[in-house]
């Protein structure tokens, strides 16, 4: 097995599920040997690295020359072997930087959004879903499609270190939300799902965690339909707390009106816990209705009251789910195994261009 040095650098706002790739793709070629170095614009030195050193080159828009050459001088200094771009912008400003060396070295476009047409320039992909594999292909030439290595690669989910197993619904139940408190996250329509559910009688406690531009509104709109008593907001949580709302939780609940995969979903696979989301594209990827979660339509606030009271009141059906998930977090999408298919992409990428030298 070839060691190889890896640039993994994302540009644009990488807040929430984008940044947490950029790092677990980090911490899984790390385990196979590989020599990461990451790299970041200036627009994300609010997020944090961890234990991960970084490194910063500003980057004002896709044309920026300054930058371009700026990246040129760090390619010469690095000698990557693969360079992994988490953005359009990542890829162009890396392409530009490029163009004109005599050797280039070969980028893996990884796709965090449906709009992909900025990353076709890149020599490969990791798509973390088939249907952003689709929309890829669907702008490449046939040459392109034949010839540019890529994979479907799923975002992965960390296996709690402490028990996890499935559980039968308590009563009352506890639903959780772990997320970013913004419009296309449909906590708006959760908070009125769960006022349907308090007008027909079925009891609950349910908490809401997250920070964002919209928690204010969303508790003023709690308030209003009357669930002061049973909706808790904690703002963003982490470490121990947010463990334990995990643990606490019997429905695990993403109401994304849009999203690319949802990290919320392979958590409470992880966690062995029933799901209740919606059927956005991006999320049909990964969540099955009535096999591993329940699929609300999206931005349905009847819909979604109407599947959390059947998860209540079907606790042996809402068990099946949450087994199917945990199942699947094990065989699919848990840190082993997509770490072994990170390592084989790159190998392979490498490997390719080293017969066919860009």
């Amino acid at each position: 097995m070839k060691t190889l040095k890896i640039i993994n650098t994302v540009y644009g706002d990488a807040t929430g599920g984008r940044w947490q790739a950029v790092l677990d793709i980090a911490n899984t070629l790390k385990g196979y040997g590989h020599h990461i170095v990451l790299l970041r614009g200036e627009e994300n030195a609010h997020l944090s690295s961890g234990e991960w050193p970084i490194d910063v080159i500003a980057n004002t828009g896709f044309y920026s020359i300054t930058a371009a050459m700026k990246v040129r001088q760090y390619i010469q200094q690095q000698q990557p072997d693969v360079i992994i771009a988490h953005s359009g912008k990542a890829v162009w400003l890396f392409k530009n930087a490029m163009m004109g060396m005599k050797k280039k070295v070969p980028i893996i476009a990884v796709n965090h959004s449906h709009n992909v047409k900025r990353t076709i320039r890149a020599d490969a992909f990791l798509h973390i879903t088939p249907y952003v594999q689709s929309l890829v292909q669907g702008l490449q030439t046939e040459s392109d499609r034949k010839n540019k290595p890529q994979r479907v690669i799923s975002n992965l989910t960390y296996l709690p270190q402490v028990k996890a197993e499935p559980q039968r619904l308590k009563s009352p139940v506890n639903i959780a939300m772990l997320t970013r408190m913004v419009p296309n996250k449909g906590v708006h329509i959760l908070i009125e799902a769960l006022a349907l559910l308090k007008n027909r009688g079925l009891e609950f406690n349910a908490i809401l965690a997250g920070q964002g531009e919209q928690l204010d509104h969303y508790k003023l709109l709690a308030e209003k339909l009357g669930l002061t008593e049973q909706v808790k907001f904690p703002g963003w949580i982490g470490g121990d707390e947010k463990i334990e709302i995990i643990q606490n939780s019997d429905i695990m609940t993403l109401p994304s009106i849009t999203e690319i995969q949802g990290i919320g979903i392979l958590d409470a696979f992880a966690w062995g816990k029933t799901l209740i989301t919606t059927d956005d594209i991006g999320i049909q990827q990964t969540a099955k209705h009535q096999i591993n979660a329940w699929c609300a339509k999206a931005g349905d606030a009847q819909s979604l009251a109407d599947g959390l009271e059947y998860l209540i009141t079907h606790p042996d059906e809402a068990l099946k789910l949450a087994e199917q998930g945990k199942k699947e977090a094990l065989e699919k999408y848990c840190f082993e195994q997509i770490a072994k298919q990170h390592h084989a992409l790159v190998s392979e990428v490498y490997a390719y261009y080293q017969e066919h030298p860009l």
